[in-house]
């Protein structure tokens, strides 16, 4: 499943940066979450080495970014925020990427490093190559990671990435040193690493990311109710709703807005479960017409028993007036034969 920017945040702050500490990176690391939902922001990463994390978004207090072990700025201390920095990650919705990249100041940008982590990457490196000039390195990047990452915000150790995929582009790269050790941070955890460009990766994962969290709208939770005896089938469902219950509109809204087939899955959607539901009244109809010829044939069946009855006891009947008007029993006409042989 394609990693969603409140997920990739989450496992940003509370896994990747004690791997960071961990590696003695001399780099300066920034985020820019605007995001409305904060809920990723948890955890905790040791502060034992000269790497500097910075967050700036619209929400996040002080004494959060305190409690995570990361230092935080406001957002009119934007120009503060922006020095002495190496590396900035956005993370925001796509459908306010563009508004969020064209009030950043530029000239503060120069030299440093711009990483993008949408869903989908096509309108963020339009938007970043538009926006940023020669001077400003780009990556676009999509760390497909799972649910999971959101699952385990208790655990006391980290998730493992080993064989997840990350989707990256060297859009525009300068200083490839930095772009390596950056990148390094998730070949270090054995991500299968995948480098691609932007449209290629929306060629191929955009369709089955809108369809994925489609489902997972439409599967909401009183659809699924928990149960004692799981299936893996329901257990995957299950794992798709409580995922896409975690994510904002927005986020949804951005897959359907820059995915040209987005209003044609729709559509196929809407005829699929129109089909089945034909499908579930042809056979209901079918199996009650059936029954009901059955009911026929069975009515049908005690009606001749009836009429062969009725025949049955109108011949006794004729069999009894006639031994009444003879005074007699009436004799089968073999013994009658006997006798006059005799």
């Amino acid at each position: 499943m394609c990693m969603i920017q409140t997920l990739y945040m989450h496992a940003i702050i509370k896994f990747v940066l004690p791997r960071i500490v961990m590696t003695q990176c001399s780099f300066y690391i920034v985020m820019c979450l605007w995001s409305s939902t904060n809920a990723y922001l948890h955890g905790s990463s040791s502060s034992t080495t000269n790497t500097n994390i910075t967050i700036i978004t619209r929400h996040m207090k002080s004494k959060e970014a305190e409690e995570i072990g990361v230092d935080y700025y406001p957002m009119f201390d934007m120009m503060s925020f922006l020095s002495d920095l190496d590396v900035v990650i956005i993370a925001v919705p796509m459908i306010e990427f563009e508004d969020v990249v064209s009030k950043l100041p530029v000239d503060k940008l120069r030299g440093k490093l711009v990483v993008e982590v949408c869903p989908l990457n096509s309108h963020p490196k339009s938007v970043m190559l538009q926006n940023f000039g020669p001077d400003v390195d780009i990556l676009c990047s999509n760390p497909m990671f799972g649910p999971s990452l959101s699952d385990n915000n208790e655990s006391p150790s980290p998730v493992s990435w080993d064989g997840l995929p990350m989707i990256y582009e060297k859009v525009r790269i300068a200083d490839m040193r930095r772009c390596d050790k950056f990148l390094s941070i998730f070949e270090r955890e054995r991500c299968q690493m995948v480098e691609m460009t932007a449209e290629q990766h929306d060629a191929s994962t955009s369709d089955a990311e809108f369809v994925t969290h489609l489902t997972g709208r439409l599967l909401d939770r009183q659809l699924l109710p928990p149960t004692p005896v799981m299936s893996k089938e329901y257990a995957a469902l299950c794992d798709v709703a409580d995922m896409t219950a975690a994510d904002s509109f927005d986020l949804f809204y951005g897959m359907f807005k820059y995915n040209s087939r987005a209003k044609d899955l729709l559509k196929k959607m809407r005829e699929n479960i129109a089909k089945v539901e034909r499908q579930l009244a042809a056979k209901e109809a079918y199996l009650a017409a059936s029954a009901e010829m059955k009911n026929n044939d069975r009515k049908q069946l005690i009606e001749e028993c009836k009429i062969l009855l009725r025949e049955v006891a109108s011949s006794s009947n004729i069999a009894a007036k006639v031994e009444e008007k003879d005074g007699k029993p009436a004799e089968s006409k073999i013994t009658k034969t006997s006798q006059k042989e005799s």
